[in-house]
């Protein structure tokens, strides 16, 4: 009897001590699990997941990219370059691009296919080619460019047509992938460029009376007449043509082209010395309100001794220092803008500390071709794709026909 009971005793014990083993295998098992998803925990070596992560995918030598200008730019193939086809020795010498392993060509067969470019740039002011109108394949990692320095006005694209196929833009509005602006202002002291800009960092103009220009003074003594526009295109979305005949009403303003009676040859160092010596003010009026659209119109006469007037869609604030021009829509009638232009004219202090500005910055041009080519060079544009689904609702929404002054 005593036999047989240590025999169960025993029995009980083999499953009990199984159990245990089992129970501590699974603890350790456990553990190592644990210790392991611990050793490669990103919060612990996160350093080391990178250093893995570069060790095993080395950064290859960048290679050239290439861009194809698939239609001509106002009838310019060349799109005001140097030649039909540039490598990166001429993008670094002629174009001084920071970023220069590129290649921009209007030859269609610069390379075999069509689809080995990185990026095909689309005029918007011109229609697509008829006999080709657009490449008969695309491969995944091109961009097509949606390219247009003008206003939306200018656009001979039906772009409802062209949904889902652009990639990039390259406009003159800033919140384009790549911003092509008429010119930039650089600080002179720092060499940084600071407009446009959504939001520039200007230095402030001097306090008034503790700053002057014999320049501008001397100057000042000649200029007898009050204001000077040149212009070609005379009915515009603007209505830019309203507000000057509303200015005529208080004041002179002589204007020159195709819609004045007066004239001046484009080109003719005279007629901007005329604008040094002759005027107190230059309208630099655009011919559409459109969000950013700041033309050569005011980008030109920055290099004059004479006040810009300015009337267009965009915040001037992103383009010009303060108190160096007169923003039209800041004024609620053209009697009011009238009114103040005569009082600045009148006033020598006050004329003059417009210019505070030109000793701290000037005008510089940079190519957009320069930021493409850093755009197809950057990781985003590599690891990254995108596409404008809806190109016309975000290009014409840009703009509108009611100025906020009355005329």
């Amino acid at each position: 009897m005593a036999a047989r009971s240590g025999r169960f005793v025993n029995g009980c014990r083999r499953p009990t001590q199984l159990l245990l083993l089992l129970l501590l295998a699974v603890f350790l098992l456990g553990t190592l699990l644990v210790l392991y998803k611990l050793n490669h925990s990103p919060l612990i070596h996160q350093y080391d997941i990178l250093q893995e992560y570069l060790e095993s995918n080395p950064q290859k030598s960048s290679r050239t990219r290439s861009i194809l200008l698939w239609s001509s730019f106002f009838g310019d193939p060349r799109w005001g370059l140097p030649a039909d086809s540039l490598g990166p020795q001429e993008l670094r010498e002629d174009l001084h691009c920071p970023v220069y392993q590129c290649e921009v060509t209007n030859s269609h067969d610069f390379l075999p296919a069509l689809d080995l470019y990185d990026a095909i740039v689309f005029h918007m002011a011109e229609h697509f080619p008829f006999l080709q109108p657009v490449p008969a394949s695309r491969s995944p990692h091109q961009a097509y460019v949606f390219a247009l320095m003008e206003s939306a006005g200018e656009t001979k694209h039906r772009l409802s047509d062209e949904r889902d196929f652009y990639n990039l833009t390259m406009t003159n509005r800033l919140d384009s992938d790549v911003v092509w602006p008429y010119g930039q202002l650089q600080d002179i002291e720092t060499g940084a460029v600071v407009a446009p800009s959504a939001q520039p960092h200007w230095r402030q103009p001097p306090t008034q009376g503790t700053w002057n220009d014999t320049r501008v003074e001397g100057l000042w003594q000649s200029k007898t007449k009050m204001a000077a526009w040149f212009v070609s295109h005379c009915q515009t979305l603007s209505r830019r043509e309203n507000l000057t005949a509303a200015l005529q009403e208080h004041f002179e303003v002589d204007v020159y082209g195709k819609c004045g009676p007066l004239s001046c040859d484009r080109g003719d160092p005279h007629c901007d010395e005329m604008l040094d010596t002759d005027y107190m003010f230059y309208l630099a009026f655009e011919n559409s309100l459109c969000e950013d659209y700041v033309t050569e119109k005011l980008f030109g006469v920055l290099e004059r001794h004479i006040i810009p007037v300015v009337f267009g869609g965009a915040d001037y604030t992103r383009f010009l220092p303060p108190h160096s021009y007169i923003d039209a829509n800041r004024f609620d009638s053209a009697q009011e803008l009238a009114e103040h232009m005569r009082f600045v004219a009148g006033d020598l202090e006050e004329y003059t500390s417009y210019f505070w500005w030109r000793q701290h910055y000037r005008l510089v041009t940079v190519s957009p071709f320069c930021d493409l080519c850093a755009r197809l060079h950057s990781s985003a544009q590599r690891h990254r794709s995108q596409v404008y689904g809806d190109i016309q609702s975000w290009w014409f929404n840009s703009c509108r026909f009611k100025a906020n002054i009355r005329f």
